[in-house]
């Protein structure tokens, strides 16, 4: 080979890469969307409460649907999550790839959320509903016990979508994705599990307890039409949704925009 034919190969190389992050700019590139998110309630007077965690609660991708990467963020720095974010990076060809945000509200609180790349999001309420668990144990006094309470408790639901009229079963993350105790709400402990198709999170399931008493809740990661049941029995479904044109307001919607291909990958701060 030339040493012609060798600088065209390298330049080729070289542009390629530059449409396809490296698995570890990835993560910096959903980093910075995230950080370009700007937050602002009339409700909500603590601040911390308007900023996501600093790790995202779940990493995940699915090559087969041309997912490269994802992650699931949570909005408030401690107590149960406001809401949480999931954006994914999907491969779409020489024009770039696409960022997916995907939003889901976990709270009654009203904020707006919107991005300089377009992105917008002001919901009004939440579809999450908690209610008291049954033939349950009294809440162990510790936290490693409690978390084994929570991970047998989890084992009692099963979640489902149904993807072009056929029923598809989601399998339980066998640890929760995220865990917080709240004073405001009384929560002692809380934890956030995940059923996923694949490696996919599709429906959430939310266990918290007080001292004496534990309640549920499940709440949307997908949207497909999806039930979720406790002890064979559902107890929450939610329909099919266009989630790219649902309002605003709305407690799930999603958005996308695409990345321009040579983008550069920001640094690690």
């Amino acid at each position: 080979m030339t040493l012609l034919m060798q600088a065209a190969a390298l330049c080729d190389a070289s542009e390629e890469e530059s449409r396809q992050p490296p698995v570890k700019g990835r993560l910096e590139v959903m980093q910075m969307a995230l950080g370009e998110l700007r937050l602002a309630s009339a409700e909500i007077k603590s601040p911390g409460r308007l900023r996501f965690g600093t790790r995202p609660l779940l990493r995940y991708n699915d090559p087969t649907r041309g997912l490269l990467d994802a992650a699931i963020w949570r909005l408030a720095e401690k107590g149960r999550p406001l809401a949480l974010v999931t954006l994914e990076l999907y491969e779409s060809g020489p024009n770039g790839e696409t960022l997916s945000y995907e939003f889901v509200s976990l709270a009654e609180d009203g904020f707006e959320m919107k991005s300089p790349r377009g992105p917008r999001w002001s919901p009004k309420t939440t579809e999450l509903k908690l209610v008291p668990l049954s033939n349950a144990p009294l809440p162990a006094t510790t936290g490693r016990a409690r978390l084994a309470q929570f991970r047998k408790i989890a084992q009692r639901f099963s979640a489902h979508e149904k993807l072009e009229g056929n029923a598809v079963e989601c399998r339980l993350l066998p640890q929760p994705i995220d865990r917080y105790s709240d004073a405001d709400t009384g929560a002692l402990d809380g934890a956030v599990f995940a059923f996923a198709n694949g490696t996919n999170p599709e429906v959430g399931l939310l266990l918290e307890c007080t001292e004496k008493v534990g309640s549920y809740g499940a709440f949307r990661l997908s949207s497909a039409e999806i039930v979720a049941a406790l002890d064979g029995k559902p107890f929450f479904t939610a329909e099919q949704v266009n989630s790219l044109l649902a309002p605003v307001t709305a407690s799930y919607r999603a958005a996308r925009h695409r990345l321009a291909p040579g983008r550069p990958l920001p640094e690690r701060k």
